[in-house]
């Protein structure tokens, strides 16, 4: 998949994102995209994001999707992964 497919799958036009922070209020490696309303979290590494950056049409992507619990009930989590290209195929 590429971006584009990701955010189409995810249903969302524009990732809006913001770093990750602790409970401490240490800045992470993640970013991450909020919708509120649809109770759902995107979020991906900054190393991924610098990929995605660096080449728009990166088809090596992913989505990892997992439910949690927040301060406010369930939420949705997707994480966008980027795989690696196998080093031997059969």
């Amino acid at each position: 998949m590429n971006l584009s497919e990701i955010k189409t799958s995810l249903n969302v036009e524009t990732l809006s994102l913001n770093t990750v922070k602790t409970s401490t209020g240490e800045e992470t490696q993640w970013m991450k995209h909020w919708d509120n309303e649809l109770r759902i979290a995107i979020l991906l590494h900054k190393d991924t994001l610098a990929k995605i950056k660096a080449n728009k049409e990166c088809s090596s992507l992913g989505i990892k999707t997992a439910t949690k619990q927040g301060a406010q009930g369930e939420y949705t989590a997707h994480t966008i992964v980027m795989y690696k290209e196998a080093e031997e195929t059969l």
